[in-house]
């Protein structure tokens, strides 16, 4: 009797070691058992790369400005019309720096450089680019040492289908580039929540620059405390959204030392927001970019062009902001900190933030009230249906009575035949 148990106890297994080793991807093996990551071709590159990356030791970053850069082995795939990523499971074990852009690669795989072999050397991968649509949280494994990612101008969706230990195992990054990396197709709001949860699953607590720019990212707002899961961030750049106030922390920060809010829709800085940016400059050396704002010159701004001029926070080429529209068309293109208060007007009708909010509270009060009378009314209704029916009911069989009599009585008048 014991057979039967036997034998379904061994076809589980079988079934579990077939799914775990569908979920290894490693370098294919040549027929003699070889791993193909040990043969290469004239470019240096294992065959799997298909003679299109070139592989070996150069300077990087290689610029005429940094004529010191140190020789690193580079494995470089770009512009190679790749459509998947399986050739990376191939990677040279020796490989410093990753330049794998410019391809077409769509969702990642699972174990996209393996999960058998530690790359010890890596510091750096560019997968800038690619039109990568999605990371699954198993992406990436051996990466311990990688101190750069950089992911700008794909895809990416990650709000449907969340995946948050998405950068879980870059446990020394430093860098990570995001720009314009997220899909259009999703609100930014969206993914800026599932932001903050891959943030705090993946436990980037080294990461110093964290690059945003160009996401459409309009406000923060209700998760203020998105960058809070990054304690040794330095820099943040958020230029080129299209924000217009900063509605984030700076206090759970305390290495942060420069924000990049330039080329945003920033018209003003908020009193909220001023205040954020002076209590957290008492302890903390702190510089904020806002160039190439549209700052709107009416009699609203002054306020904010008073701390332009007496705060001590560095406010990086402050002397360049400039009107960008006013009530006087002689204000455009006038630098905010020449303006005097009497040259600032009001608008003929002024719309002021508690006028909103009232009237968004008498909208949402006037709905409230139309709603529960509503119900009270459907309630009587329901309740008191039988005493209702028996004072219609009379009155509608009367009229459907009349109205049949009339019928009838059409129906059976003689009709005037000529003779």
């Amino acid at each position: 009797m014991a057979w039967p148990y036997v034998g379904l106890l061994c076809v589980l297994i079988c079934l579990q070691s077939t799914q775990a080793s569908t979920d290894v991807t490693d370098c294919p093996k040549t027929l003699d058992g070889k791993s193909t990551q040990e043969i290469t071709d004239n470019t240096g590159c294992p065959i799997a790369f298909d003679g299109k990356c070139k592989c070996g030791l150069s300077r990087y970053p290689n610029s005429p400005h940094l004529p010191d850069a140190k020789k690193r082995y580079i494995v470089n795939c770009t512009n190679t019309g790749f459509t998947n990523a399986s050739m990376l499971t191939c990677l040279p074990i020796e490989t410093e720096v990753l330049i794998f852009t410019g391809n077409r690669i769509g969702p990642l795989p699972k174990n996209v450089l393996g999960n058998t072999k530690d790359y010890d050397d890596l510091e750096i991968m560019d997968l800038s680019n690619n039109g990568i649509t999605f990371i699954p949280g198993k992406a990436f494994h051996k990466v311990f040492n990688v101190r750069t990612l950089i992911l700008n101008h794909n895809d990416i969706e990650i709000s449907e289908r969340e995946r948050p230990r998405v950068f879980y195992g870059f446990e020394s990054l430093e860098n990570l580039h995001l720009t314009n990396a997220f899909t259009e197709s999703v609100n930014s709001s969206f993914y800026l929540l599932s932001l903050e949860d891959i943030f705090f699953e993946s436990d980037l607590r080294l990461l110093v620059k964290l690059h945003l720019e160009q996401n459409e990212i309009y406000t923060i707002g209700r998760n203020a405390s998105i960058f809070c899961q990054l304690p040794s961030l330095n820099h943040l750049y958020l230029g080129d959204n299209r924000l217009s106030d900063m509605d984030f922390r700076l206090d759970c920060m305390p290495g942060l030392t420069y924000v990049d809010l330039q080329r945003n829709n920033i018209n003003r800085l908020s009193s909220e927001a001023i205040s954020t940016i002076e209590q957290f400059s008492r302890q903390s050396n702190f510089t904020i970019e806002l160039r190439k704002n549209p700052f709107i010159c009416d009699c609203y701004i002054w306020s904010f062009v008073s701390w332009l001029k007496s705060t001590k926070v560095v406010l990086r080429d402050s002397d360049d902001y400039k009107c960008a529209e006013g009530i006087s068309d002689t204000l455009i293109g006038k630098t905010l900190k020449n303006l005097d208060k009497n040259q600032l007007q009001c608008p003929t009708r002024p719309v002021h933030i508690e006028e909103k909010s009232s009237s968004t509270s008498a909208v949402a009060t006037l709905s409230f009230i139309l709603a529960f009378v509503t119900a009270i009314l459907l309630a009587i209704v329901y309740y008191q249906r039988m005493k209702i029916r028996n004072h219609v009911m009379p009155y509608y069989e009367y009229v459907t009575r009349k109205i049949g009599y009339s019928g009838l009585a059409s129906e059976e008048a003689p009709k005037v035949v000529a003779v």
